[in-house]
């Protein structure tokens, strides 16, 4: 059901996969370097050097702790003292480390030999050259990514809530009765959506319009999105997540939502293009809302496809559909609107009741954002629907 059981409004006119490493492996393959790095140099027989001053390593300077390196790095710090590893991450780079190991793994792919992370007082720490070595390659991909468009921020959107149930099936479920309603589907799928996106993109703006039964209007859901603050090069999307309904109860399958390409919104204010041309402004707003437009359909896809992958063999897709819904045709971004199946077919309500079935719904509607944020950063050139 969409959004506050509104209507549209009528038509003015008609990469390769990877499997990355577990923990454990990468810790193994970095010990390993450091046995074999330590066959092929053994330390020399005599005694041992004096100890240096607190606050440095003998031979090799300032010893730094690695929360102040991570403070340095402009980066998240990952330490598991379990295994003595962890990594460094910003900017989709990722640099894994082991204590006691000489090697920094780059994104699993590259192994940099380094000067082994050591137990300190406090924790591990690193050389100085070590981290000139990680502010090296994190301040080149920083400069490798200036000019291109990124993802900054991304808002999920449990659909109604509070006063606002939604649609509510219910069923009789041998002798049982089952009852489902949108608002809960709704807000446990997006919770799981937000937590994934969240743990994957520790440098984005991951945005939730509900964290429980509340019940914001469909103007609060688009302002929060809308009044996201972005510089030149940055982008938002937005995501509002429903459960449908229907008079026939043979219905259902999911679909995704995009907004009428023949729906024109303004985007470009007139006096933003001042010193233009006078003309300028409807220009450029015809250039933005097609390029809005092509990326919402190009979002609906990857949603879509994360969603057959998921649940494709219980429940049949619908495919993506054009429509102007409010927080489609209001939020000033790519946008899109799913709907996960309709809790008016018995069927489809057992399996919108399971446990199981939801992780794999957002597990599907995770992925499909994921693969989109992928393509739109990564890309040159428009992207072909």
């Amino acid at each position: 059901m969409k959004p506050g059981g509104e209507r549209p409004l009528p038509r003015p006119w008609p990469r390769r996969h990877c499997g990355r490493p577990s923990r454990a492996l990468l810790f193994l393959s970095l010990a390993l370097a450091g046995l074999l790095l330590w066959a092929e140099d053994p330390k020399p027989a005599g005694n041992p050097a004096p100890p240096a001053p607190p606050g440095l390593l003998p031979g090799l300077g300032e010893a730094i702790p690695l929360k102040d390196a991570a403070t340095r790095l402009k980066c998240r710090l990952v330490w598991d003292p379990l295994t003595a590893s962890g990594s460094f991450v910003s900017r989709g780079l990722r640099a894994s480390f082991a204590q006691d190991a000489p090697w920094v793994l780059f994104d699993y792919a590259e192994s940099v030999p380094i000067d082994p992370p050591r137990a300190g007082p406090n924790g591990p720490i690193l050389t100085a050259k070590t981290l000139a070595l990680l502010a090296t390659r994190f301040a080149g991909r920083e400069s490798a990514e200036k000019g291109h468009f990124s993802i900054a921020a991304i808002l999920i959107d449990p659909g109604h809530g509070g006063k606002d149930s939604g649609a509510v099936g219910e069923h009789d479920v041998g002798g049982k009765k089952l009852r489902v309603v949108e608002k809960d589907l709704a807000l446990d799928v997006s919770k799981r959506v937000y937590g994934a996106l969240a743990a994957k993109f520790p440098d984005k703006r991951i945005l939730i319009s509900r964290a429980g039964d509340s019940y914001p209007t469909l103007d609060d859901r688009v302002a929060m999105a809308n009044e996201v603050e972005l510089s030149a090069d940055e982008a938002i999307i937005y995501v509002s997540i429903h459960a449908n309904a229907s008079f026939n109860k043979n219905a259902k399958g999911f679909e995704v939502w995009y907004l009428n390409p023949d729906y024109r919104r303004t985007l470009v204010k007139a006096d933003s293009a001042k010193g233009l041309g006078q003309e300028i402004a409807p220009i450029l707003n015809a250039m933005l809302e097609e390029e809005f437009t092509t990326e919402s359909i190009m979002l609906a896809r990857k949603i879509t496809g994360g969603l057959e992958s998921g649940i494709g063999a219980e429940s049949p897709s619908r495919g993506i559909r054009a429509e102007e819904w409010f927080v489609v045709r209001n939020a000033r971004m790519p946008s899109v609107l799913v709907e996960m199946g309709f809790v008016t077919n018995p069927e489809e309500a057992r399996l919108l009741a399971g446990e199981d079935y939801l992780k794999r719904l957002s597990e599907g509607i995770y992925t499909g954002i994921v693969d989109f944020v992928g393509y739109f950063e990564t890309m040159r050139g428009p992207p072909s629907p």
